[in-house]
Formats: structure tokens, C-alpha cells, sequence
């Protein structure tokens, strides 16, 4: 069964939260396969004031998502995922390893 994670980064201001969301996720989604993630989807708050993305990933069985996460932002994709991105724009992330239930879809 595959490990699910929710991560939700807060980012400075508005400008920054939808550069990371339509131009950083999106190129995430062309390299995350080679590091055995797989992205569910991404959202925003409706009326947030914090500025946040929410991030549902899952990652292969016996894979630590906290280890697969660090190998990953010390790959050269990650450099080239954040380019023109001004990564200390990203004041938060936190992460929440989910359990699915017995009847969740996701598995």
C-alpha cells in the first residue's frame, strides 16, 4: 500500500503562492514519478489570508516520505522545478502522514 501525505506550504504573499502553484507544482509533476511520487492534486483555501497550498502526494510502499522529500530538493530537477522562484518565499511546510481507511478509494 502506497504512504499518503498531505503537505500544506504557506508562502509570503498571494504572488508567490500562484507562481508556486502554476509554474513550480506544475513542473514538479514532470519529475515526481522519477523519485516514486505521485501527486493526487493541489488546492487553496478559499479566502486565505495565509497564503497556503495543499499538497495530497503518495509515495511508493517502505519509502519514507520525510527521506524521498530531502533526496528530491537536493536534485537537479528541483533546481530546475524552482527556477525564477525565490525559495525562501516559502515561510512553512508541514506534513501529514495519512492513513487510509478501509473504505478510502485512495490505496
Amino acid at each position: 500500500m502506497r504512504t499518503f501525505e498531505m503537505r500544506v506550504y504557506t508562502l509570503r504573499t498571494q504572488a508567490a503562492l500562484d507562481f508556486y502553484c502554476n509554474t513550480v507544482y506544475r513542473r514538479h509533476l514532470d519529475n515526481f514519478d522519477r523519485f516514486g511520487v505521485q501527486a493526487h492534486g493541489l488546492w487553496t483555501r478559499k479566502n486565505d489570508n495565509e497564503h497556503r497550498a495543499f499538497a495530497l502526494l503518495s509515495y511508493n510502499e517502505g519509502d519514507d516520505p520525510a527521506e524521498v522529500a530531502q533526496r528530491y530538493i537536493k536534485s537537479p530537477e528541483a533546481v530546475s522545478d524552482a527556477q525564477g522562484f525565490d525559495v525562501d518565499d516559502i515561510l512553512s511546510v508541514e506534513s501529514t502522514i495519512l492513513i487510509p481507511s478501509t473504505s478510502s478509494p485512495l490505496r
